[in-house]
């Protein structure tokens, strides 16, 4: 019965001591996941960092000015994020699993934050490789600029293609380190440049104009209008000589070529004028005459001229541009005279002033106004990204938080079935302990009875023999013998009585108890 007591108070003190112990594990679970979802977002937090800079990267042609480089920025960046997708996916790193779920976190967190590193420093020295191609190729640039700008990808689509090649290898030599190579070859690749903008803009100023000459020269028209056709070809060539000189003075190219396809067109109208006079009979010379002069009075009436047919052609042609000499000499005087009124309205308006004034007043509080609304919208800005960078947070925590809880429900199950098996087993114990106590208090009571039984039975079989020993002396004493014949005298035998007491066994069964349904699943 003490050693019973002694158990209980052994298993009461257990189970106390394991309520402790657990209140103490759930705190420093919970300390331990707030730290490993503290290092799961800071790792989150930096890749995605990461990620908008590769991605910005990209965008500024890293990959074309520093291809080896930003290759391995972007293989250090993958390396973070296999590691990241590893703990998050296993809830666990695959470092080495001897250790803590907290360490194990921490080293993931440090090995991101170790590749991220990496990553940072090939993207500055991608950065700076392109700083120096952008610098030392930066007449290259801008020529190539200038000749996508003109088409010439499109006109000379061969010779862009191998000048756009030998960009690319200039970009090359200055990725590996080879700056003073690609600044030698720049000098003759900048020469074949501006031959080739000089052909475009050529090809874009004169092209028609040269099919045109070669189509008069295929028709041998010059053979009919021999005059304008070298008045055409000495423009052309003057607009030829600008463009070779200067292929960039757009305006003076504008001009010149504007002269030599108005040579162009007067070389057609000659030619056309030509070949008419030429198909006319002589009989028809004076209807021909008169048509012309009749285009020549029409200009006149126009004018407001008198009739000046009685005169010579040329002396016709010169009284209609003195009328019009007289009539543009009036035209620039009103013109002028209109422009000075205007200046004194203008200066005299004050009505028109103060109105200026209004509306410039009003245009500064606008400019107030936008420059508030857009630092206004910096702020909303940075306040979203802020959000969101806690909604990240919010979300890593609450995915860690559903891993531990499932953890934490898978160990409670077990801790549940754990606690059955305790039950079920000490039920068990207990019912063979009270069993033994039955059974020895029965053995002693057996035991007990046939004693008494036993020395009952002794007593009465003793009773019995005595009394037959004394009706055998007393039938002896009565009967009348010779002493001769007189038998041995009787002797009394006590019967012995051997009573044997009962060996009593008692056979402790041991109370066998179900384990709960759960637990016979799981085993």
């Amino acid at each position: 019965m003490k050693t019973l007591t002694l158990c209980l108070a052994c298993v009461g003190l257990s189970l106390l001591t394991a309520c402790q112990s657990t209140s103490k594990d759930l705190m420093t679970k919970n300390a331990e996941v707030n730290q490993q979802t503290q290092y799961f977002v800071e790792a989150k937090i930096s890749l995605d960092k990461l990620k908008q800079d590769i991605s910005q990267g990209r965008k500024e042609q890293l990959a074309y000015f520093a291809p080896s480089t930003f290759k391995k920025a972007v293989a250090e960046f993958d390396n973070a994020t296999e590691v990241y997708m590893d703990i998050g996916k296993n809830g666990a790193s695959s470092f080495n699993v001897f250790q803590s779920d907290t360490e194990q976190y921490l080293q993931a967190k440090q090995e991101i934050i170790n590749y991220i590193a990496l990553a940072h420093q090939k993207l500055k020295f991608s950065y700076s490789i392109k700083d120096t191609a952008e610098s030392t190729l930066a007449e290259t640039f801008k020529q190539q600029a200038f000749l996508s700008e003109i088409g010439a990808p499109k006109v000379f689509v061969k010779d862009y293609r191998k000048i756009s090649a030998r960009v690319d290898d200039l970009v090359e030599y200055i990725d590996e380190g080879q700056v003073s190579t690609a600044q030698e070859k720049q000098t003759k690749l900048l020469i074949d440049m501006q031959a080739l903008e000089v052909r475009t803009v050529r090809y874009n100023y004169l092209g028609q104009l040269d099919s045109d000459i070669a189509y008069i020269k295929k028709k041998r028209l010059a053979k009919y209008v021999p005059i304008s056709h070298k008045q055409l070809l000495a423009a052309r060539s003057h607009a030829n000589a600008i463009i070779t000189a200067t292929p960039r003075a757009s305006a003076e190219i504008k001009v010149a070529v504007k002269l030599a396809e108005f040579e162009l067109a007067h070389l057609y109208h000659i030619a056309k004028e030509v070949n008419a006079l030429k198909k006319t009979k002589s009989k028809y010379y004076e209807q021909y005459l008169l048509a012309k002069e009749a285009l020549i009075h029409t200009v006149g009436e126009s004018l407001a001229i008198a009739d000046v047919r009685d005169l010579a052609m040329n002396k016709q042609v010169a009284a209609i541009a003195l009328q019009a000499g007289t009539i543009k000499s009036k035209l620039t005087t009103a013109k002028a005279a209109v422009l000075a009124l205007q200046s004194d309205s203008n200066q005299s308006s004050a009505a028109t002033e103060s109105l200026r004034a209004e509306f410039k007043s009003q245009l500064v509080n606008l400019d107030a106004k936008y420059d508030a609304l857009v630092i206004e919208n910096s702020a909303l800005n940075k306040q979203l990204q802020r959000k969101d960078i806690d909604l990240v947070r919010l979300q890593a925590y609450k995915e860690a938080v559903l891993q531990i809880e499932s953890k934490h429900a898978v160990e409670k199950e077990l801790a549940v079935q754990v606690q059955a098996t305790k039950e079920a087993e000490q039920k068990v114990l207990a019912l063979k302990a009270k069993a033994q106590q039955e059974a020895l208090a029965l053995a002693a009571k057996v035991k007990l009875e046939a004693q008494q039984a036993a020395l009952a039975l002794q007593a009465q079989a003793k009773k019995e023999a005595e009394k037959k020993a004394l009706a055998l002396q007393a039938q002896a004493a009565v009967q009348t013998v010779p002493v001769s014949q007189t038998a041995e005298p009787v002797k009394a035998i006590a019967t012995k009585l051997e009573v044997e007491t009962p060996a009593v066994k008692v056979e402790v069964v041991e109370a066998v108890v179900e384990k709960p349904e759960k637990e016979k699943n799981n085993n």
